[in-house]
């Protein structure tokens, strides 16, 4: 086949640019293959990532219901702190009370005790009574020492006393007509039986 040239001009030679490398059909599917294995990686960091930030979401869920738990905890302990306060200063006060209601029958009741261990006698006087504490100081007057015996053996068998002493006896020589005899008698106090 014969070429006829009619412009006149030298025949141009087609440039030849740079080509596409010739893809295989091996080559092709290993990069099918290849973007099917960056996709499913992918959908499976984005699952991944939604189902954490699923679990982050429901964390933060319970750290709010617990702060507020923790906050209402809080009130019901400053309450109970409270209330215990006042129930202990309610108790001491109680205490006071009845330690005061003990103490304004004790010395009553021990002193019907001393009465009756003087009104079984027409020989013996008291003149004095003093009360320190648990100690009790008693004096008087007897006509006979036997008298002053009985009196003291009373004061034991009253069971008041956890123990009685005999401070001292002397015969008053300054009253020549009636023989007397001046005594002291020292005493602990028993301790109170405990109130419930």
């Amino acid at each position: 086949m014969i070429r006829v040239n009619l412009l006149g001009g030298a025949p141009r030679k087609a440039k030849k640019g740079p080509r596409m490398p010739a893809v295989s059909l091996e080559g092709g599917r290993s990069l099918i293959l290849l973007a099917v294995v960056l996709v499913g990686v992918a959908g499976f960091q984005y699952w991944n990532y939604r189902k954490l930030q699923t679990q982050i979401a429901q964390l933060d869920q319970q750290i709010a219901s617990l702060e507020r738990e923790k906050a209402d905890l809080g009130r019901v302990r400053a309450e109970y702190e409270t209330f215990s306060k006042q129930k202990d200063l309610l108790t001491k006060r109680i205490n006071i009370i009845e330690g005061l209601k003990a103490k304004q029958s004790g010395p009553v009741q021990l002193l019907s005790t001393v009465a009756s261990a003087v009104t079984s006698t027409n020989s013996l006087w008291l003149v004095g009574f003093a009360q320190a504490g648990q100690n009790v100081t008693i004096e008087g007057i007897a006509l006979n020492i036997k008298a002053v015996a009985d009196f003291i053996t009373r004061l034991i068998d009253t069971k008041a006393f956890a123990g009685v002493d005999l401070k001292e006896t002397f015969q008053d020589v300054a009253d020549k007509e009636v023989e007397k005899f001046v005594f002291t008698v020292n005493g602990q106090l028993a301790a109170p039986p405990p109130t419930t």
